[in-house]
């Protein structure tokens, strides 16, 4: 039995390959390890050095910007919860990537259980995700518990307001994301409690994840009805342009 099919036994890095560099890679290695050693799987320096490279070439395969999922799960062992894997199964799948240049219209969903902690991104983590997005039928939504603001299905979420980006600490049901830990370091966004209520007199909000980087909020479904919030996020994507693996145009 293969561990990450049979116990989510597994974890995974999603990022793009531009022009044959990878933003943040020692960010994304060094997560995807932080969530291996709560299975007890270790990777070294050799190990991530052999994730890279082969990154670099599957995406050498599909041209110069390229989406990579980078899955690392504990292997083949026998059946039985606590049966010892053999070497990790790694896969890594490519796809040429395909811009998203239209801002997002997100729906706010409660989510009803307390989070949990994301300290990685562990794939067990959205099969909790998926299980909350049954029913609604897209996966353009902002989690909210408790009045208080999460993030995203698969992205940190920025709020501008008062002339300052703000993004909810890390909490639980937060991830670190790769972008978000990059903004909070250049002094652009900081991180405090996000209340709901500050949908209604944001001045914009934003997506960030390391497939898009930044996206556009244009607007939010609520029970109130439709929150407009589209407004710029020139200080987001300034802030990454011109770094290595980062797109030339940020609006791509």
């Amino acid at each position: 039995m293969e561990r990450g099919l049979g116990y989510a036994e597994a974890c995974f890095e999603t990022f793009r390959v531009i022009r044959g560099e990878i933003f943040a890679w020692p960010l994304h290695a060094a997560r995807l390890q932080r969530g291996l050693q709560a299975f007890s799987i270790g990777l070294n320096d050799d190990h991530l050095a052999r994730l890279y490279a082969g990154c670099i070439r599957a995406a050498a395969d599909h041209g110069h910007d390229v989406l990579i999922r980078l899955t690392v799960s504990g292997g083949e062992a026998p059946w039985g919860l606590f049966a010892a894997g053999g070497e990790p199964v790694i896969r890594i799948q490519a796809m040429p990537y395909h811009a998203q240049l239209q801002p997002v219209q997100l729906t706010l969903l409660e989510w009803h259980h307390p989070p949990a902690a994301r300290v990685a991104k562990f794939t067990a983590d959205y099969a909790l995700t998926l299980r909350a997005l049954q029913g609604v039928g897209h996966a353009n939504v902002l989690f909210s518990h408790e009045q208080q603001l999460l993030c995203a299905a698969t992205a940190n979420v920025m709020i501008r307001r008062g002339g300052q980006w703000w993004t909810p600490a890390l909490s639980a049901g937060v991830l670190p994301g790769i972008i978000r830990q990059q903004l909070i370091l250049a002094g652009v966004v900081h991180e405090a409690a996000c209340p709901v209520t500050w949908l209604e007199d944001c001045e914009a909000i934003a997506l960030t994840a390391s497939g898009f980087f930044v996206r556009n909020v244009g607007s939010i479904i609520s029970e109130k009805g439709v929150l407009m919030k589209a407004g710029r996020c020139d200080e987001l994507t300034t802030c990454l342009a011109g770094h290595a693996g980062v797109p030339e145009d940020m609006d791509a």
